[in-house]
């Protein structure tokens, strides 16, 4: 047998063998200070949604009698109108924020994976029916469509889980679309092809892990912008009701007072805010960045 024979099968093993992602975030974590900072950031973030409840320093159900008071020893963030401690409910608001944000982008990029891999390796009449869906979603702000489908189903924590994965499937449908019909008509697709493989299995066992890459590089940003989406839905009040530690509702219970003075009942938390989608900006950005250095 010719070396050119056999070339289709090297290729499929090449294709298929692990690309060593974690040597790559090595190399970015010691080639880029940014994204060293935006992972720090990420952990310190992930860290305080598991335990900020419990190392808060006040209890966050009971209100303290001292109401509206600056920064001190005391309350190291100050508090607002009804007493609660704003450092305590800084702590803990993670536990909502990061948690809508996970779910929401783990359930966007498994639907949009699947349907982009679905219409981008069969296509046909529903594939583009599926297409004709998402331009029609994007269409349309997808901030006030947030607050629509909100107002319209409830407002729950579940709901805005929904409703941020709705509105980010199209993006991660289109990432895996894009890659699928590039991939269909790699060689390895041929060779697993030509080898008997059934086509359900060729796009599930082949193009869709080595489709992945783009949608998990993704990942934190749409992350970031899902914690921005909720924080905005809790701050106009179609999200996380209050007593409920969220950063968007702390910032809305102080925007009335910080024209007076009372800046802290909003300032640390927007800093939180701030501080937060950063980091998962940075870290997507050097994933991305990563993935195409490699394409």
């Amino acid at each position: 047998m010719s070396a050119t024979d056999t070339q289709p099968e090297l290729e499929f093993e090449e294709v298929l063998r692990p690309a060593g992602f974690g040597a790559r975030v090595k190399e970015l974590l010691r080639t880029s200070w940014l994204f060293r900072i935006g992972l720090v950031i990420v952990v310190i973030a992930v860290i305080l949604a598991i335990i900020g409840p419990y190392i808060a320093r006040f209890p966050l159900e009971t209100a303290t009698l001292d109401t509206n008071e600056g920064p001190s020893s005391k309350h190291w963030f100050g508090t607002d109108s009804n007493g609660f401690d704003i450092f305590s409910r800084v702590l803990a608001a993670p536990r909502i924020d990061v948690s809508i944000a996970l779910a929401a982008t783990a359930i966007s990029l498994a639907i949009g994976s699947l349907l982009g891999l679905l219409t981008g390796y069969f296509r046909g009449w529903a594939g583009e029916s599926v297409m004709r869906v998402v331009d029609t979603i994007q269409a349309f702000p997808l901030f006030v469509l947030a607050i629509i489908v909100v107002v319209m189903t409830g407002r729950s924590i579940q709901n805005v889980i929904i409703v941020i994965a709705l509105l980010n499937i199209p993006i991660f449908l289109r990432m895996m679309r894009s890659q699928v019909l590039s991939l269909r008509e790699r060689t390895f697709v041929e060779a697993a092809r030509s080898s008997g493989s059934r086509e359900l299995n060729i796009a599930f066992g082949h193009v869709l892990p080595n489709g992945l890459s783009p949608g998990l590089a993704q990942a934190p940003i749409t992350m970031g912008f899902a914690i921005l989406v909720t924080a905005g839905l809790s701050f106009i009040g179609a999200g996380v009701q209050p007593p409920t530690p969220e950063w968007g509702a702390m910032i809305a219970s102080g925007a009335d007072t910080i024209v007076i003075g009372e800046w802290w009942t909003s300032v640390f938390p927007g800093i939180a805010i701030s501080l937060t989608v950063f980091g998962f900006a940075v870290v997507g950005e050097g994933l991305r960045a990563m993935y195409l250095r490699q394409g």
